[in-house]
């Protein structure tokens, strides 16, 4: 994962955009450096794009923790789901990379508020991921239910045109996660979920044909954790 440093000044350790104003240097400097770092970006050109890598295409205010447990709020990033970067825009409204290790992005400002969500890293590995890949964290507790993006792309280039068109596609995959016990993959239906969370397998049968619950809904899936997660 290609790392980075912010430099975030804030004014008490609460996290309150209102009361912890944060000022992004603009100096670029190395990986290993502390503090006032961030990587330039460099913005690819000759490509027509469609689709997208990152979660949201418009920056977004979001609070963040850094993985050496330092948090800061009111930074306006936008994250690349493909390459796992966080991006932020300095006090001279240049676009930076983040080189320092993010361990959890809460959106809190998005322009649409559907998007506004907490996402995780720090997992253990599984299929193609690792520590570095951000998980959208849909239910936490005992058990975690989390969504991984998993971003891809095609280049095309039309008949008698020199032009490429690069097409970003996004395909979501459902995890579990619990502590001790690592990731689990998940397909959207009742059997599987219930094959994860078999030690109280009676109490959420009965709780899924009481509520008519269908897991092939992100929705429905989301309720069966956090019916989990308040048994004791």
């Amino acid at each position: 994962m290609r790392q980075l440093m912010i430099l975030l000044i804030v004014c008490t350790p609460v996290l309150s955009m209102a009361q912890n104003p944060i000022f992004l240097s603009s100096k670029p400097t190395g990986i290993g450096m502390t503090d006032d770092a961030g990587r330039n970006v460099s913005l690819k050109s000759g490509i027509n794009i469609e689709g997208t890598p990152f979660y949201t295409e418009k920056y977004c205010m979001a609070n963040l923790q850094i993985r050496e447990g330092k948090y800061y709020s009111g930074v306006k990033i936008k994250l690349n789901l493909q390459d796992n970067a966080v991006f932020y825009v300095d006090v001279d409204g240049k676009e930076l990379e983040s080189i320092s290790p993010i361990a959890k992005i809460e959106f809190v400002g998005c322009t649409e508020p559907s998007k506004n969500a907490t996402f995780v890293s720090g997992l253990p590995a599984i299929d193609k991921q690792d520590a570095s890949s951000f998980y959208m964290q849909l239910e936490s507790g005992n058990v975690s239910l989390l969504k991984y993006t998993l971003v891809g792309y095609r280049d095309m280039t039309k008949f008698g045109k020199p032009d490429i068109t690069r097409v970003y596609e996004q395909k979501e995959i459902y995890y579990s996660y619990m502590p001790g016990k690592g990731m689990n993959k998940l397909r959207r239906d009742n059997k599987d979920v219930l094959q994860v969370l078999k030690n109280k397998k009676t109490e959420l049968t009965e709780f899924i044909a009481a509520n008519n619950i269908n897991c092939q809904k992100e929705q429905d899936m989301m309720k069966v954790f956090a019916y989990y997660n308040s048994l004791k």
